[in-house]
């Protein structure tokens, strides 16, 4: 059969029309008969890939959502651990700055020892 006379109403029938006239057209013309064997087959296809594709979603999901929990985590603890270490650098530098060698204008290193 040839394009020209090839039937491109499925569509048209499908969306358009009832249902009845549909399944009649169907029945009449094996062009739209062939279109609809193929829909068919790939919706059976969707149907049978649907729960594979749905629980790789979820699984993907999960990871995700802990990836996220331990990035919290993570940047939690590296602003609480940082804070504390400035704090204690904070204290040292008072310590140097306050010591009594460096209060009697001697050098010292950074930790606030005599330096020789």
């Amino acid at each position: 059969m040839n394009n020209e006379n090839k039937c491109d109403k499925y569509e048209a029938y499908f969306v358009f029309n009832d249902e009845k006239d549909f399944i009649n057209h169907i029945k009449d013309c094996p062009d739209c008969q062939k279109e609809h064997d193929m829909q068919q087959k790939i919706s059976s296809l969707i149907k049978e890939a649907a729960p594979v594709y749905l629980k790789t979603k979820q699984k993907q999901k999960s990871v995700l959502k802990k990836l996220a929990c331990c990035f919290v985590l993570f940047v939690g603890i590296s602003v609480y651990t940082g804070c504390n270490m400035y704090e204690d650098y904070l204290v040292q530098q008072d310590f140097v700055d306050n010591s009594c060698i460096s209060m009697l204008g001697l050098p010292t290193d950074d930790y606030g020892f005599f330096e020789i």
